[in-house]
């Protein structure tokens, strides 16, 4: 099957109680793209069965708002997360309130069905404090039923996300960053055609 996602030609600006950590482009929605050759010392990291009880990695607990709770260690570029057995793992950062990730979130959704044994999908909302509210009717109006974290750990673990890919806090939304096997891939920073992800997933998948 495939699916279609219109990407919006309009800056999404962050709200003005916003702006800081985090804050949508003005300049394009058009992805930044990097992969798996970018990411500096790669080949160095330790194996993911060590990193979570490693003294050098951190730890951090990404809740949801109905009590889901998943485990994750990170150490530079890899992570580990404990109870999560899918190869894929994808992070996506994003506000209820911005247009391109209201658009992502059903293709999200399909994504997450169609390889539920092979693909797990995190939000992550960013300023939980201030979007929970607005939490419920995102997931119902355009049907992000994927795991959605939303506890205190997301800012911290979204800083460490992006010291790891050397991103500036105020960063294009959504975010979409892609794991296999807890080892770093690829992300876009932006809106990106869900083609692009599946693509992604099914070349991981092959390997």
């Amino acid at each position: 099957m495939t699916f279609t996602l219109l990407v919006l030609l309009v800056g999404c600006k962050e709200k003005t109680k916003d702006k800081l950590p985090y804050e949508q482009s003005v300049e394009s929605l058009s992805p930044t793209i990097a992969d798996h050759n970018t990411t500096a010392e790669q080949n160095h990291t330790p194996s993911a069965e060590s990193i979570f009880y490693s003294q050098g990695g951190k730890r951090f607990r990404l809740a949801d708002h109905r009590g889901g709770v998943h485990e994750v260690a990170v150490e530079k570029d890899q992570l580990l997360f404990k109870d999560i057995s899918q190869p894929v793992v994808i992070l996506h950062f994003f506000s209820p309130w911005s247009l391109p990730c209201r658009g992502e979130a059903p293709y999200l959704t399909q994504l997450q069905k169609k390889y539920k044994d092979k693909l797990f999908i995190i939000g992550i909302l960013l300023h939980p404090n201030e979007h929970l509210q607005e939490l419920e009717s995102f997931i119902k109006r355009y049907d992000a039923t994927y795991f959605i974290a939303t506890g205190n750990e997301n800012e911290p673990f979204t800083r460490n996300i992006l010291s790891t890919l050397h991103i500036p806090e105020i960063l294009p939304i959504p975010l979409t960053v892609i794991y296999q096997g807890g080892h770093y891939y690829r992300h876009y920073e932006g809106a990106v055609p869900i083609e692009m992800i599946e693509h992604d997933i099914k070349t991981i998948l092959k390997q």
